[in-house]
């Protein structure tokens, strides 16, 4: 098993440099199934390698795990913030960047996206709105009701999210 950190020189939907964190087999022919695994509000594309055991979970099994830097985008296309269209970045520019690099199942039947809290919200998110490129979601304490915290709109998270969901947060659930 390889671990990589992989530095993108630009994306179009970001509008910057990206990175992410990939878990390879070494030693076995592909094609392999690549799980997709993003993280929470606070982190970045290293909480899974930092804070679990995720290399000891798939050591030997035949998957790819990545795992992108999310920034806290929510991994939606952004409202209110000019090239901040995580969405887009994660179900085009990074699957077809890993399909095009790793020997994988380049269909959605080999493709699954998990993701914590923030993560959870987008990994429920892009499996939903395309059914054509993951086929497996799941949520670990996934944050996918914003629409109930109805924050302060004086505050700074409504003002964050505001910048992320729109003025009005409404309608961002996903129940």
């Amino acid at each position: 098993m390889a671990l990589l950190d992989v530095n993108l020189r630009s994306s179009a939907a970001i509008g910057r440099m990206s990175a992410f964190t990939a878990i390879v087999p070494e030693g076995k022919e592909g094609p392999f199934p690549v799980l997709y695994l993003l993280h929470g509000l606070s982190d970045d594309n290293t909480a899974w390698t930092r804070r679990t055991s995720i290399e000891r979970y798939v050591e030997g099994l035949p998957l790819i795990v990545v795992m992108p830097n999310g920034q806290r985008s929510w991994y939606v296309d952004a409202v209110g913030k000019r090239n901040e269209n995580y969405e887009t970045y994660i179900a085009t520019e990074l699957v077809g960047f890993v399909d095009r690099t790793f020997h994988t199942i380049p269909e959605a039947r080999g493709r699954a996206i998990a993701g914590l809290s923030m993560g959870g919200y987008g990994s429920l998110l892009l499996a939903v709105k395309h059914p054509d490129i993951f086929s497996v979601a799941h949520s670990f304490s996934g944050a996918v009701n914003m629409a109930a915290q109805n924050p302060d709109r004086d505050s700074d998270w409504y003002r964050e999210l505001a910048l992320v969901f729109g003025p009005e947060i409404a309608g961002t659930s996903i129940s």
